[in-house]
């Protein structure tokens, strides 16, 4: 026991508790809850966050160590997103103090980091202008700084100024004209101006959107389902005009992929004036924080962002928006494994606030929330200006060669629509030139010396290439095997298909877009503008093309092979695939001209695949929805998994064997336990994996429960030979 003033922080590391810690008289005024302290930890000094003070400490006091520093004056954190980080942590099992951490923006994990807003400057010193007369240019700048009100010209109104000036500032400050400066920012919220004075809706745009205005100013979940095309933005603009219009109201908005984001912004950008807050991993450290501070004290008002937006304080916040609400990227897949979907309608509960999910193909869970009268539902049938759904074909390819990649049916339609003109969408989610090399006389597979996998290859850099650890090799000219130099390389990727184009299509420009050709920063955005300015006829691409992307000029859309996700053993797969599918072929038509889909398959009676070509994607999910009821899997059951793996199969064993035994204790009749269960790729990037699957009839319930066995297989001997994690409603096979 301790009668001295003690604090509970959180420390960014796996323990799933709070540190006690005794407060120096002298912190004591200065500590607020979601302060960044500085505390010592072992033999280190390391950054914690304050999460309040408590009365007393199962540590004996003269153990307790002392906070030696408050880092911040005001919290990192205001009340409302602490409870919500505080909620995430216990609802996903996962460290409070990791969940703090992984929300704060990167520059903000580091000490040298100030929540106090700065901008930089550049500072005028008053030379004689004349000595830059055999510098036009630099005379240029300095004369046009001079003639300023004051002595500080922000840097980023100098660069609007002068665009490409950087060598010409250079010369500048190296001759002492400028000199760099940093300040604290005078910053304030950009006043709300509509460039059009409303958005141009049609009749069933508008009875959406006055429904979604009747049910602001408090929590209800709404399910916008409205087919490609439909024009769910414009809807979403309405409402953002409503809810931000002569207030300080915040809106945030989530999108599944950072290559949404500029396309978004652009759109928004053409429509207000405000100013947008972008917040993605491809932001720079720097401006990350920046936005992230300014967002936090109100001064920008609509604000985008992938998944993690989702915890960004927002003192106003007054609607959330979930774009591609179905989209698996919303579910972080390591750390903290949380879904920003799931974590953003809590977010809108708590604040009392509407939220909208925007989906041409909704999730299961979505849609068995609709049924179960959780969410509101609304639906936007019909294209917008007039356009019609795209006709949807099915290519046998049971009639073709066997060694046939594009169908004589497809090519031939695509011949007649690049004779008129139109671009043609060529979709394989499958990036690589092939995935398999095969040794024709023995039958050797080249594999990944790594993982349970095929090695792919690769013809841009001609190498054996690992999708799943990144793992590089030379191609071998012969059999690893047998020595034999017949290698045949089998199936195709997006790289092949470049190939067959150049056979097939001389004359017809094209352009691979998938995660390859997209790495380097900006090479999204560029291929993008590319693509509208029709500098290419054919676009090849793997699920980068399905993310709501609109492509006017795109009048058919290929796809190549439908039959992975068909006869996969995940039993999300179908589900997927036709939310591929659907999302793939609404990129084709999108304007006057009806767009045609061609998709190549060799199971064309399949019954879920006909439903989904021949009626809609609803009357598809309602028949794999039975199926999923009658065997009791999401949304009707929820998942909890337990992943352990380790370069020693018998150590991952032994553990998943104690956690299962201790399970069987301590956890209700109504938590099934199945496992030990080997995923098919058991082997991955030198570790054996395996997972335990609990299965509970509602969401939520018997948390206590899994949190003490969660605490109890902690403390096995066997839990430090193995590196383990618990995912919470998991959408992906181990």
């Amino acid at each position: 026991m301790c009668a001295s003033k003690l604090a509970q922080i959180a420390l960014d590391n796996p323990l799933r508790t709070l540190f006690d810690y005794s407060v120096p008289g002298d912190l004591v005024s200065a500590l607020q809850p979601g302060c960044r302290v500085w505390v010592p930890f072992g033999k280190r000094r390391v950054i914690g966050i304050f999460i309040g003070m408590i009365d007393h400490s199962e540590v004996d006091a003269d153990r307790l160590k002392n906070i030696q520093q408050v880092i911040d004056e005001k919290p990192v954190f205001d009340p409302a997103v602490m409870a919500l980080l505080t909620w995430a942590a216990y609802y996903y099992h996962y460290s409070l103090g990791a969940a703090l951490f992984t929300a704060l923006p990167p520059a903000l994990r580091k000490a040298t980091a100030s929540t106090q807003l700065t901008q930089q400057y550049w500072l005028i010193n008053q030379l004689p202008s004349e000595a830059l007369q055999r510098a036009p240019k630099q005379q240029a700048i300095y004369t046009w700084c001079k003639q300023q009100a004051h002595d500080l010209i922000p840097v980023a109104q100098l660069q609007q100024q002068f665009p490409n000036s950087r060598a010409t500032l250079k010369a500048l400050v190296e001759k002492g004209y400028l000199v760099p400066h940093e300040a604290a920012a005078q910053t304030q919220s950009r006043p709300l101006l509509i460039k059009h004075q409303t958005v141009t809706l049609s009749d069933a745009q508008q009875d959406v959107s006055q429904q979604l205005l009747e049910r602001l100013g408090q929590f209800n979940t709404t399910l916008l389902e409205g087919v490609t095309g439909s024009g769910k933005t414009e809807v979403y603009f309405s409402v953002i005009e409503q809810v931000i219009h002569d207030s300080a109201s915040q809106v945030l908005i989530l999108v599944p992929e950072i290559g949404l984001t500029p396309q978004l912004v652009a759109r928004i950008e053409n429509h207000f004036t405000a100013e947008i807050g972008v917040l993605h991993s491809n932001v720079s450290e720097k401006q990350r924080l920046s936005t992230w501070l300014r967002i936090s004290q109100g001064d920008i008002r609509i604000v985008i962002g992938t998944r993690l937006a989702v915890f960004t304080p927002m003192p106003e916040l007054k609607l959330i928006i979930i774009d591609e609400e179905h989209d698996a990227s919303f579910k972080q897949q390591e750390g903290f494994m949380y879904h920003a979907r799931d974590v953003a309608i809590y977010r809108a509960k708590q604040s009392n606030i509407p939220v909208i999910l925007g989906s041409a193909t909704p999730s299961f869970e979505s849609l068995n929330n609709v049924s179960a009268k959780k969410y509101h539902h609304l639906q936007l049938a019909q294209r917008a200006h007039s356009s019609q759904l795209p006709l949807i074909h099915t290519c046998d390819m049971r009639n073709e060669s066997a060694s046939a990649i594009l169908s004589s049916t497809l090519m031939d339609a695509m011949q007649q629509h690049l004779a008129q003109g139109k671009q043609v969408i060529l979709f394989l989610n499958r990036r690589g030139y092939a995935p398999a090399l095969f040794c024709y006389d023995c039958g050797w597979i080249a594999q990944c010396p790594r993982c349970d996998a095929n090695m792919t290859y690769h013809a841009t850099h001609d190498c054996m290439y690992c999708h799943h650890c990144d793992k590089q090799m030379d191609k071998p000219d012969n059999c690893v095997s047998c020595q034999s130099d017949n290698l045949i390389l089998m199936g195709h990727g997006t790289q092949r298909i470049e190939e067959v184009l150049k056979q097939k299509f001389p004359t017809s420009s094209y352009v691979r877009l998938d995660r390859d050709s997209t790495r380097q920063k900006g090479s999204m955005e560029r291929l993008l503008q590319d693509i509208h300015a029709h500098r290419y006829q054919i676009v090849i691409g793997t699920q980068l093309l399905s993310k709501g992307h609109d492509f006017p000029d795109v009048s058919l859309v290929g796809i190549l092979d439908i039959d992975h996700g068909i006869y996969s053993a995940d039993f999300r797969a179908m589900e997927r695939s036709a939310q591929l599918l659907i999302q793939v072929a609404g990129r084709a038509g999108r304007r006057q001209i009806r767009g045609e889909v061609y998709v190549q398959t060799h199971n064309p009676h399949h019954p879920l695949l006909n439903t989904l070509i021949n009626e809609n994607y609803a009357n598809f999910a309602q028949q794999a929805l039975k199926a999923r009821a009658e065997y009791q899997l999401p949304p009707y059951t929820h998942h909890v998994s337990l992943r352990a793996r380790a370069t020693d199969q018998a150590k991952v064993q032994h553990f998943l064997d104690q956690a299962k035994s201790i399970g069987r204790e301590i956890l209700s009749d109504q938590i099934s336990i199945q496992g030990p269960i080997i995923p098919i790729m058991e082997k991955r990037a030198g570790q054996y994996r395996a997972f335990i699957l609990l299965t509970r009839p509602h969401r939520g319930i018997y948390s206590d429960q899994i949190q003490l066995w969660i605490h109890k297989i902690s403390t096995l001997r066997a839990a430090r030979r193995v590196h383990w994690t618990v995912d919470v409603d998991p959408i992906d096979a181990y």
